[in-house]
């Protein structure tokens, strides 16, 4: 009978311990799958190269992500004008709030030279700092071009 209790008394020893070990490291690691809903508003142009009708620009501008509050955002666009009405594009958005940055990237982005324009893209997202270390995800992009520069909700689901 002792020896069975002391057989028992170590199993649980075991399995306690195994638990505070992989629970603590689950817990320290924890990933949450979050909706991700992004607005990019007043961003301007500040530099663009021309080659053959593919230009690539960058814009930055400001805006808010609700898993991030207020970001300024810089975007890299590479645009093919040859193709008409829709120029297709890719794309590297990278938002910068105050616990991080979150990187995503298109590579068949479109923008329509219609009144007025629009922009459309799928993206994945490549990369994220501070508290969005290890981020994946994805989602889309969709907004118009008005006076004060494109206007951009970018919608996904992002695991972090």
């Amino acid at each position: 009978m002792k020896t069975t209790s002391k057989i028992s008394t170590l199993i649980i020893a075991i399995a306690v311990t195994g638990m505070l070990t992989f629970g603590g490291a689950t817990t320290a690691h924890a990933q949450r799958l979050r909706a991700l809903e992004g607005n990019l508003h007043s961003s301007r142009l500040v530099s663009i190269s021309c080659n053959g009708g593919v230009c690539e620009g960058v814009f930055e501008g400001s805006g808010t992500v609700n898993v991030m509050g207020p970001v300024t955002v810089t975007t890299h666009v590479v645009q093919d004008f040859n193709i008409t009405p829709c120029n297709p594009g890719t794309a590297d958005v990278t938002f910068v709030g105050a616990t991080g940055t979150i990187t995503y990237s298109y590579s068949c982005g479109s923008v329509c030279q219609t009144h007025p324009a629009t922009i459309a893209g799928v993206w994945t997202v490549t990369g994220g700092t501070g508290e969005f270390s290890g981020i994946v995800g994805g989602g889309s992009d969709q907004g118009t071009i008005a006076g004060n520069g494109p206007n951009v909700h970018s919608s996904g689901v992002v695991v972090y």
